[in-house]
């Protein structure tokens, strides 16, 4: 067998149907982790899905010669060799993942590399040697070399490194380093990159070199001797902790040199994968004590491989700061208990200018005009000046602001709803203009407002994002559209039941955080392709239907058909049909205000019960009866700091649906990620209707 399947995706990625390297005469190795159909797993059986163990890579040119795993440390047990999906566009490769971050994902360990026992590449014969690889970032997370260059390939036998690339910054590709032959087959390598390398060696007359396609170097002296059967290293320099922490991807060999008609074809072979520097997902975490157990929880995190995922990116992480760990001059972007402005009180009333991001001199002036607070500054110097904690390079990578961020400022008063949105405008025009991005570069993700402490405040804030986000120049997008569907921190909660006790009320459980920053990746990835951040999967190429657009279903109309019952429709985003889960069975989070208005609440009914009618009706019955007018009634789903609990959302049934061939992020990143989206939350309250639809 001389081919292997690869993914074909009608409905995003790339297509492919040929040349492979089997095309060429005289084909002696030939090793493939793009697809599945050439990786073993622990048992030497085809794999059959990805981010599983493999045991070897599978010679596919019928001669038998597989790539296994190598590393240094013999004593150890090391870590796994995984088939890991979506590497490259949709294909994947092969590495060896750590679960321990360093900097950025992923962390690949630092002893890894794959070895071919017998490769001939001496001064004595013919050779060809084809290889594609993605690093995903500079070394990282080793003991004392993270400094140090890496090495591609690496002839054991001969004690030389063939090709190798620099790391910490550099930008050099070298052919034979540290040898009279050494050159330099490239001097602008980026920090992440993936390359396709074709090396052809006639005796006599030297190397050639081509790179992504392009010939890079010409009869350059091979320095090895005639050895051949050379035990070859590929990712690795044979050293402790000597990986060169990249991805493999496809390898092939010839035991002649290619003819230009050959090079041709081969070159044509790797246009299955996208070639050239490759982009990493960076997202600055702001806002007080929530957006650090955000970021603690994982959530963060988990966002950004999210927005990664739909990119085809190659890395991600996020930048955040706690207050109090850099002083002098202060350096945070996270600190507890502070609000956007000192306009807020009880804790920070106006004319005072410490303890928050923007200080109101409280002489009336419009917030446009108002200059960063203590806290500001604080952030200005984590990301900029001779103090900045925050590389250029690193800022570059930043695909969005995040602010998990509502609490103190939804103590503001009702009345406050003007104030309150042009004080956002302003914080998010100062940190842009630290970053030097415009509105249109860098997208704001905020979540609906969280449950805190008073109704007409949590209310102003979810009603004023709705507004900013209404407004395309602003570029905000609500990555979490329902929060109140979550557990007080540290709360004791019964699974069964979906009931809870006790815990933090101001904040979030550490698992629902998370889970917003899983579920919405989806609506953040969104927003990170319409502002160009596509790295290997282009934003034309993202299904349109069958995916998450704004992170689940929402009401669109709410029928009175008697004064206790209210029949609610749904309008579906990628699901299909209503699931009314635990306490949402019981009515939990509906609210209906029987008269009156946020500012001046009239009384409030709950509701006793809720019942799916159809895939896009629910049923509700409540505890009292109506006595306004339909026009006099407004519907919450919750209202205010109501809080509705982890598993009591009415949700819809997106994790059973099948997606697009190649989009299925469960299978790609794991289980966790396949879950059905709780109902919007009105942002405004929803008018009743005394007409069906």
């Amino acid at each position: 067998m001389l081919s292997s399947p690869l993914p074909v995706a009608p409905n995003g990625g790339i297509a492919f149907a040929g040349p492979y390297p089997s095309a060429i005469t005289g084909l002696t190795g030939w090793w493939d982790a793009g697809g599945l159909a050439g990786v073993r797993d622990l048992n030497n059986n085809p794999l059959a899905a990805w981010n599983n163990p493999a045991i070897s890579l599978a010679d596919l040119s019928g001669h038998n010669i597989n790539l296994v795993p190598f590393h240094n440390a013999t004593n150890t047990s090391p870590p796994q060799t995984l088939a890991v999906s979506r590497l490259n566009n949709i294909r994947g490769g092969l590495g060896s993942p750590n679960p321990v971050i360093a900097q950025y994902a992923p962390s690949l360990d630092p002893d890894w590399g794959l070895l071919h026992p017998a490769l001939s590449l001496g001064s004595a014969t013919a050779w060809t040697i084809y290889l594609i690889w993605t690093r995903p970032n500079f070394r990282q997370g080793t003991i004392q070399v993270n400094q140090n260059p890496i090495a591609l390939i690496r002839s054991v036998s001969g004690g030389m490194t063939i090709l190798q690339a620099d790391s910490a910054g550099g930008t050099n590709l070298t052919l034979y380093p540290g040898t009279a032959s050494a050159t330099p087959i490239s001097t602008s390598l980026a920090r992440r990159h993936s390359h396709a390398l074709i090396l052809r060696h006639v005796p006599g007359s030297g190397v050639d070199a081509w790179l992504d396609g392009q010939p890079v170097a010409t009869g350059i002296t091979n320095p090895l001797s005639s050895i051949s059967n050379d035990q070859t290293l590929l990712l690795h320099d044979t050293s402790i902790q000597g990986s060169a922490q990249c991805w493999f991807h496809e390898a092939a060999c010839w035991g002649h040199d290619l003819s230009a008609a050959d090079i041709a074809t081969l070159v044509a072979c790797q246009s299955r994968w996208v070639l050239g520097p490759r982009k990493g997902v960076n997202l600055l975490v702001m806002g007080q004590s929530n957006a650090e157990w955000f970021t603690q929880s994982g959530g963060a995190l988990a966002l950004a491989q999210g927005i990664s995922w739909y990119l085809g990116a190659a890395a991600w992480g996020f930048t955040a700061q706690q207050s109090g760990n850099f002083n002098a001059p202060a350096r945070y972007s996270m600190v507890s208990g502070h609000p956007i402005s000192n306009s807020t009180p009880p804790l920070f009333p106006p004319g005072l200018g410490n303890g928050t991001f923007l200080t109101n001199p409280g002489d009336g002036s419009d917030p446009s005009t108002w200059s960063f607070g203590p806290d500001g500054a604080a952030l200005s110097a984590y990301l900029q000046g001779s103090s900045a904690l925050v590389s250029l390079a690193d800022e570059s990578d930043f695909a969005a602001l995040v602010w998990p961020w509502s609490e103190q400022d939804s103590t503001l008063p009702y009345a406050s709803k003007s104030l309150y949105k042009a004080s956002v405008l302003r914080l998010l025009q100062l940190t842009r203009s630290v970053l030097g991005r415009s509105a249109a570069s860098l997208p704001l993700l905020v979540w609906n407002a969280i449950p805190y402490e008073t109704n007409d405040g949590v209310q102003m804030v979810r009603e004023s994002m709705f507004d900013l986000v209404s407004d395309p120049a602003n570029n905000i997008v609500i990555f979490a559209p329902q929060t109140a569907d979550s557990n007080p921190l540290n709360a004791i909660w019964a699974p069964a039941t979906g009931l809870f006790s006790g815990g933090d009320p101001q904040h979030r459980d550490q698992p629902d955080l998370l889970r917003f920053g899983r579920n919405g990746s989806h609506a953040a990835a969104r927003a990170a392709l319409a502002n160009g951040r596509s790295d290997t999967i282009a934003a034309a190429d993202v299904p349109a239907s069958l995916l998450p657009i704004k992170g689940g279903p929402a009401i669109s109309h709410a029928f009175r058909a008697s004064n206790t019952n209210i029949i609610v429709t749904i309008t579906h985003d990628s699901g299909t049909d209503l699931i009314v889960p635990l306490q949402a069975a019981n009515g939990v989070g509906w609210a209906f205000m029987d008269g009156g208005s946020i500012a001046s609440p009239g009384p409030l009914i709950t509701a006793l019960s809720a019942s799916r009618i159809d895939a896009t009706h629910i049923s509700l019955t409540l505890s009292a009866p109506l006595t306004q007018p339909s026009a006099y009634v407004l519907i919450f789903y919750p209202y205010g700091s109501m809080q509705i609990g982890r598993g009591d959302a009415i949700t819809d049934n997106a994790a059973s649906q099948t997606p697009p061939e190649g989009w299925d992020i469960g299978a790609d990143l794991g289980a966790a990620w396949r879950s059905n989206f709780p109902l919007q939350a009105s942002f405004y309250p929803v008018t009743l209707s005394d007409l069906p639809i």
